[in-house]
């Protein structure tokens, strides 16, 4: 049986299917909106800041339970700066027959002029990702002075106005991940909350920027880890992302990976910027917001993550987010 779902996407209605908004729909900020999953399609929820007007900070944080097909675009021309954390997806672009597969965590640059892609989101690895979206025009306003000093792929982009797709794809550094969960952790709100976010997605933007004008920079060809090795730790990451309530020790998952467990740490620390029990803490908690905004209890929320403690499990929350469980939850309100 086909389970697959096709959504179309717009900017004023967001998601909808045969005309109908299927996302539920609020403004927790001033400029901001957030549009939370059905527990039909799964959980977790869609948030775009303006930054500016065409600039828009984008948050994706869903799991699916079911394959989503999102088609039928309609959406001002932008240049997209996209960091995304975890996710399986197939993209074909328009016209085109040929599907590209993205899995893991990668950065890109993305541009079109003409309808947006085919995109697919496999249901099997939570869709994370922040993206930057900025309309041509805005982007160049913004740099009026400094365009000719651009990477020539940004320059040419934007003088020829190309629509080449997915302009640039490379790993995500450990500069570049800091800065990102100091976006997804803002505890700010107010006039405290938007120069954060603003200034974070400006320092975004200027590390992507960098990368690109650097040729010896972060570089997944240049990787020293073996071929073998990379594959054993995203199998390793996939088994975690199946698990998160209660993971494999690391002894037994050293055994599956075919490595020793200083080795397994070693690896995965390369590739994700974090050790086998950091990342663990981080997902759990990253369900444990995505459960709240669904409105979950905070002990329901705390068990079903793998906290028998929920005072423990509010102490790491607020660590990690900067406020508290409880008004995670009043947030939703």
């Amino acid at each position: 049986m086909d389970r697959t779902i096709s959504l179309d996407f717009s900017y004023d209605d967001f998601i909808t299917q045969h005309g109908k908004k299927v996302f539920s729909h609020t403004e927790p900020e001033p400029n901001e909106c957030s549009w939370q999953c059905p527990r039909e399609l799964g959980c977790g929820s869609f948030h775009r800041i303006k930054i500016r007007p065409g600039f828009d900070l984008w948050l994706t944080d869903c799991s699916f339970c079911r394959d989503i097909i999102f088609k039928n675009y309609n959406l001002p021309v932008t240049i997209q700066f996209n960091f995304t954390l975890s996710g399986h997806y197939r993209i074909r672009l328009h016209g085109n027959r040929n599907t590209k597969r993205f899995f893991g965590e990668f950065q890109g640059i993305s541009y079109y002029n003409t309808p947006g892609p085919f995109c697919r989101v496999l249901h099997d690895v939570p869709a994370r990702s922040v993206s930057l979206a900025l309309q041509p025009e805005v982007f160049t306003t913004c740099f009026e002075k400094h365009m000719k000093l651009m990477p020539p792929l940004i320059h040419n982009m934007l003088t020829r106005n190309m629509d080449t797709g997915y302009l640039y794809q490379s790993a995500i550094t450990p500069a570049i991940r800091e800065v990102i969960h100091q976006i997804t952790g803002c505890p700010y709100h107010g006039i405290t909350r938007k120069l954060f976010l603003e200034s974070k997605a400006l320092e975004l933007l200027s590390l992507q920027l960098h990368q690109i004008c650097d040729g010896s920079s972060f570089d997944p060809s240049r990787m020293r880890m073996h071929p073998q090795d990379k594959r054993q730790i995203q199998g390793i990451r996939a088994l975690l992302d199946g698990s998160l309530e209660t993971p494999p020790c690391l002894k037994d998952l050293a055994k599956t990976a075919g490595m020793s467990h200083p080795k397994l740490n070693r690896c995965f620390k390369e590739m994700y910027g974090m050790t086998v029990f950091q990342y663990i803490r981080t997902e759990r908690l990253n369900k444990a917001r995505r459960m709240l905004q669904q409105r979950y209890s905070v002990t329901e929320t705390a068990f079903q993550v793998g906290y028998d403690s929920v005072s423990h499990f509010s102490q790491v929350y607020k660590k990690q987010f900067g406020t508290s469980p409880s008004a995670s939850v009043k947030l939703t309100d």
